[in-house]
């Protein structure tokens, strides 16, 4: 009956029969780091599913470095991934990933990463995970939560490519949602809400009503090229510091941004406030925008990880 059907040109489960299942990925790791004898050591390390993370020795630090993997090999439709961390008083943790994260052609609903981290008294964590490259069609939703002291120390860096353009790739269709809250001292002192979604089209293509076309974007990715949006760039990134020195930060930080924005392939500004420095940047591609990661996370006093330069 199956085959009489698709000689008919009819598509679809028949009647009687299970449709297809796909399988997703599903990861999860946490980690806990503690200071003993003036020292940061990792005192647990979880890990399950497709997530994986390792330690890589450092030379140049005393600083423990968390990798993170995502053994599936991207993200997609329906794909799972948590991420728990918590640093103890007076402890010190770097946490990065072993390479760009690629959300990859949905084929129905959205990848989902959620992330939750603790920071105790005068504890300290650079969160700088490697670029999130969000392919034609892929569909990303992003949740960070952070509890922490007040006189700890943060660092967050994220860094999104709408496809990659030394392969000719353009984003015609899909969804990047990224929400993000921070509380100190019990008190939310942070909340930024973004989302990108010109997925109707994709949507009607998925279901049969036409093919998309890489390069001829619908009217909803015409938006991104407004000057509100992203002024036609295909990379963004946050870099938000939270800690007691913010207003030192600020200097620096628009120093450094005087001569990135002079390149003419980036566009960034930073504002600080209420113990926050937040930095914000377009860029025309990847690789101008990890160039100017680099000089600003060194303006601001940050140390990169050893897997952005390998």
């Amino acid at each position: 009956m199956a085959a009489a059907l698709e000689a008919r040109g009819v598509s679809g489960p028949v009647s009687g029969t299970e449709p297809e299942r796909l399988e997703r990925a599903r990861g999860a790791v946490r980690i806990a780091a503690r200071a003993r004898a003036g020292r940061s050591h990792i005192a647990k390390a979880y890990q399950s599913g497709s997530s994986k993370v390792r330690f890589p020795r450092q030379f140049d630090t005393d600083v423990p470095e968390a990798v993170l993997l995502n053994t599936a090999g991207g993200i997609t439709g329906g794909d799972r991934f948590e991420v728990a961390c918590d640093v103890g008083a007076g402890a010190a943790l770097t946490m990065t990933s072993q390479a760009a994260e690629k959300v990859y052609r949905s084929p129905g609903g959205a990848g989902r990463i959620s992330a939750a981290l603790r920071l105790h008294g005068r504890a300290r964590l650079d969160w700088l995970p490697q670029e999130t490259i969000l392919f034609n069609r892929g569909r990303l939703e992003r949740r960070m939560d952070v509890e922490m002291a007040a006189d700890a120390a943060l660092v967050l860096c994220e860094a999104v490519v709408l496809g990659r353009a030394a392969h000719g790739e353009t984003v015609a269709g899909g969804l990047f949602r990224d929400d993000w809250r921070i509380r100190r001292d019990g008190r939310l002192v942070y909340a930024d809400a973004l989302k990108l979604d010109w997925g109707a089209a994709a949507a009607r293509d998925a279901h049969g009503g036409g093919v998309a076309t890489i390069g001829r974007p619908g009217a909803k990715a015409q938006a991104l090229r407004g000057e509100a949006t992203l002024a036609g760039a295909r990379a963004f990134a946050s870099l938000l510091v939270v800690a007691t020195d913010c207003a030192d930060r600020l200097e620096p930080a628009r120093a450094a941004l005087a001569d990135i924005n002079a390149s003419g392939n980036v566009t960034g500004g930073a504002s600080a406030w209420d113990g926050l420095l937040s930095i914000r940047l377009v860029a025309v591609d990847a690789a101008s925008l990890r160039a100017a990661l680099l000089v600003l996370l060194a303006a601001v006093g940050v140390r990169v990880p050893r897997a952005w330069t390998i």
